[in-house]
């Protein structure tokens, strides 16, 4: 009888341990489900140059801004500080959406003064040699008008004046790849500033500080309307350089290419004309010539790629996302 009572003994202990180990790996496997569970359900932040992109970064070339409005209020004349500080306000716009690298002018290869007439650029000619850099598109900005008219009153002790400033603007951009206008709009803007008793409106009308204000507060309205038309051209890159088996890119990290994209290299579409009119009827796409994979950076925004497929590949070749 003993031995059958130690027996049964044993037995009930095994089975409460095994029970023990049981409940214990399923409490530990649930918290681990628990705690994957809140790990997947925090989003990922898009760091810049991390992860994945719908598309790289488009180049865009802003030219200095024009004033064509003399810039004149009736009451004297203003600085080219208003034109300067709108395109930098301007540029900062679209540097925030991070979905453009802004090209400076000074990376132009031609002086730009000699494309600008009649306070006009022409745009088309800029964009051809654009199209060479990677430019995807060509932004004009102009400041047309600027108008001025004192606001309040004179009389009383505790009296002051004013100005109220309002101007015109207008803002053009033109596709590099084929010298096509893609916007073209107008926009108003208006700012005020006071002074007191004795100073005077002329002053206020000829700070160029207040003409800015002006300025910026009327493109600001227009860089929504830019950003849209820019993204819908596509992205497309050059083969800058060919060493050995690599093949360096005119884009890189900053354009928001990543390590082991596949570009695919096609030669240049060719334009067509009318062989009895002579008008231009559009460009027909260039030969696919093979593929790319990057495999590492170089530069302020080049990559270096080697060959993934195809042969035949030459420098200046287009290049885009497969």
């Amino acid at each position: 009888m003993v031995f059958n009572s130690n027996s049964r003994y044993n037995l009930e202990m095994k089975y409460i341990v095994l029970i023990s180990f049981v409940l214990l790996g399923s409490c530990s496997l649930i918290q681990r489900r628990s705690d994957n569970s809140n790990v997947s359900s925090v989003p990922e932040k898009n760091l810049p140059f991390e992860g994945q992109v719908e598309s790289p970064r488009k180049r865009v070339l802003v030219l200095p801004f024009i004033d064509t409005s003399g810039i004149k209020s009736g009451q004297g004349t203003h600085s080219t500080a208003a034109s300067q500080g709108a395109r930098s306000s301007l540029i900062s716009w679209l540097n925030s959406t991070e979905r453009f690298v802004v090209i400076s002018p000074e990376d132009f290869p031609k002086d730009l003064n000699q494309f600008l007439s009649n306070f006009q650029y022409d745009l088309e000619a800029i964009a051809k040699i654009a199209h060479g850099m990677g430019i995807a598109a060509v932004v004009e900005g102009k400041i047309l008008e600027m108008r001025g008219h004192k606001i309040g009153s004179s009389v009383g002790v505790f009296s002051k004046q004013g100005v109220r400033m309002e101007g015109t603007i207008q803002i053009r951009a033109f596709a590099a790849k084929n010298g096509k206008e893609i916007l073209n709009v107008t926009r108003d803007g208006a700012a005020e500033a006071t002074t007191g008793r004795n100073g005077s409106t002329r002053d206020l009308m000829d700070d160029p500080n207040l003409v800015g204000d002006v300025a910026v507060k009327a493109f600001k309205t227009t860089v929504k309307q830019l950003a849209m038309a820019i993204d819908k051209l596509n992205w497309e890159g050059r083969i800058a350089l060919i060493k050995g088996d690599q093949y360096y890119i005119n884009a890189g990290r900053l354009s928001g290419l990543q390590i082991g994209d596949i570009l695919k290299a096609t030669e240049d579409s060719e334009e067509v004309y009318d062989p009895e009119t002579g008008a231009f009827i559009g460009h027909v796409p260039g030969r696919m010539k093979g593929t790319l994979e990057l495999v590492s950076y170089f530069g302020k925004d080049g990559a270096i790629a080697v060959l993934h497929s195809g042969a035949g590949i030459t420098e200046n070749d287009r290049v885009e996302l497969y």
